[in-house]
């Protein structure tokens, strides 16, 4: 696997932008770790791939998703899901949204005893959240950890 850098489609960062190339299959993933979009090389108008991803996107997902006219592939917000280090993900409308990374806590004595929680210790902390701009997701992985230095 290839990684080389790229200018974001979406925010054109051409620091943090990264294609990773798996030369055997002849497919592309992208990340931009400026603006948080996401996407790779079988996200191609009309191809089954994409359309499942719009399927299982929320509406904010696929409201400000964008085309890539050179690659001409589709790419959307990424949701970063670390397990006991927690997610990142985008949050609000079309016209007004932000990351927002969310930590994983430990379930208190009381709440281990409600039905939804039955047989776990933790639960990712919604509620108290952490905002970041949007094009700051850099930062929300700095603080999840797993960035150090890009």
């Amino acid at each position: 696997m290839a990684e080389i850098n790229i200018t974001c489609p979406n925010c054109f960062n051409d620091k943090q932008c990264f294609e990773d190339k798996l030369e055997i299959e002849e497919f592309s993933s992208f990340m931009c770790f400026s603006c948080g979009f996401t996407s790779n090389s079988l996200y191609t108008k009309g191809s089954d791939t994409l359309i499942k991803m719009e399927e299982s996107a929320s509406e904010l997902m696929k409201e400000i998703s964008m085309y890539d006219y050179d690659r001409k592939i589709h790419w959307f917000p990424s949701i970063l899901n670390m397990g006991k280090l927690g997610i990142i993900y985008p949050e609000g409308t079309k016209d007004n949204w932000v990351w927002k990374f969310a930590e994983v806590r430990k379930l208190s004595p009381k709440e281990k005893t409600e039905p939804k929680y039955m047989g776990h210790e933790h639960t990712l902390d919604i509620e108290n959240a952490k905002e970041y701009g949007q094009h700051e997701f850099l930062d929300a992985c700095k603080d999840m950890g797993i960035i150090k230095n890009i």
